[in-house]
């Protein structure tokens, strides 16, 4: 029997891995959106500044 409480105990031990892994990975996903937006942000202001410059020289 005490084989089986062991067995349950490293099964609950990775049942918690596995959760802790899932919440890791949807603040990771969160990081890697935010940081999308902020790159479309940045190359939508650099545009605006390279067509304003564009519009200069014309």
């Amino acid at each position: 029997m005490e084989i089986i409480a062991q067995l349950e105990e490293r099964f609950d031990k990775m049942l918690q891995k596995i959760k802790q892994l899932e919440e890791e990975n949807a603040f990771l996903l969160e990081e890697i959106e935010q940081e999308k937006q902020r790159k479309d942000e940045v190359r939508g202001r650099i545009e605006f500044l390279l067509s304003k410059v564009e519009g200069n020289l014309e």
